[in-house]
C-alpha cells in the first residue's frame, strides 16, 4: 500500500481481446480489463515538486460463478464489462503476472512452478497459500497440465530468497520452496527437521489436489540435504497415505 499523493492526472487504457488472466502478489486471480496510469504529485525536497507516475491493473474477478434455477445449478461466467471492472489501487501493474489467457485457460507446470516461486519468495510470502492457490486456479476454470508420472523424482537444493535460505526443487519437476528451519545456540547450528519435514507435507498434499495418485522420491547433490532427504523418502509418502485414511 502506498501512501496518497495529490493526483495530477489519471488515464485509462483498456486492453483488447484477448486478455488475459494475471495473478497479484497475494495469489489473487482475475481478467485484466484495462490499465490505469495515475500521475501524482511527488513529495517536496528542497523547494522542489516533482510527478509520480505509477499504473494498476484495473480487473474483474475471473472466477466461473453460477446461478440457481429452479433448484438447478446452471454454470455461467462471471459478466466481464467494462461497468464491472474495478482498479487494484493497492496493486501496482508491475508486480502482478500473467497467468494465461482468459479464453485459453490451461497452464503448463513449467509456467506454473516459475509463478509459484516467485510468490513464496517474495519478502512477504508469509500470506501465500499453495494449498489454496491451486484451488483457486480450479475456481477460475485453469487446468493444471502437469506430467502424468506417478512417480515424481525431485532434486533439491539450497536457495538463498531474501537473506532467508530456502530448500528448492528443480522448476523443471513439481515446484517445493520450504524454508530452511535452523536454530544457531552454544552448541552450534541446528536443523529442525521434523519441521521442514511437515512443510513438505503441506505442499505435497496440495500437489495431490492436481493428481491424487502422485508419489514423491527425494533426491540431492548437497550433502547437507541427505539427512532431509532420507527421512522425506522414508516418511512422507507413507505419512500422506495415513493422513488420506483418516
Amino acid at each position: 500500500m502506498y501512501t496518497r499523493m495529490k493526483i495530477i492526472n489519471s488515464h485509462y487504457i483498456p486492453l483488447p481481446e484477448p486478455r488475459w488472466l494475471i495473478v497479484d502478489p497475494k495469489g489473487a486471480i482475475y481478467e485484466q480489463l484495462g490499465t490505469l496510469t495515475v500521475v501524482e504529485e511527488a513529495p517536496k525536497e528542497k523547494g522542489k515538486y516533482g510527478i509520480i507516475t505509477h499504473s494498476h491493473p484495473v480487473v474483474a474477478f475471473a472466477d466461473i460463478g453460477y446461478t440457481e434455477d429452479d433448484g438447478d445449478r446452471i454454470n455461467i461466467m462471471t459478466s466481464l464489462t467494462i461497468a464491472d471492472g474495478h482498479v487494484l489501487d493497492d496493486v501496482f501493474l508491475e508486480d502482478c503476472t500473467r497467468l494465461c489467457p482468459a479464453g485459453h485457460r490451461k497452464l503448463i507446470s513449467y509456467n506454473f512452478n516459475t509463478l509459484v516461486f516467485k510468490l513464496m519468495t517474495r519478502p512477504d510470502a508469509d500470506y501465500f497459500d499453495l494449498d489454496e492457490f491451486i484451488e483457486d486456479l480450479k475456481l477460475n476454470g485453469v487446468t493444471l497440465i502437469f506430467p502424468k508420472n506417478e512417480l515424481q523424482e525431485i532434486e533439491l537444493t539450497l536457495f538463498d530468497a531474501n537473506d532467508i535460505g530456502m530448500i528448492i526443487s528443480d522448476m523443471t519437476g513439481i515446484q517445493f520452496v520450504v524454508p530452511f528451519y535452523a536454530i544457531l545456540d552454544k552448541k552450534g547450528v541446528h536443523i529442525q527437521y521434523d519441521k521442514i519435514f511437515l512443510e513438505f507435507v503441506n505442499q505435497a498434499r496440495a500437489y495431490l489436489k492436481i493428481n491424487p495418485k502422485f508419489r514423491f522420491h527425494f533426491k540431492a547433490s548437497l550433502k547437507e540435504l541427505n539427512p532431509l532427504v532420507e527421512k522425506l523418502n522414508n516418511e512422507l509418502n507413507d505419512y500422506l497415505e495415513q493422513k488420506e485414511k483418516n
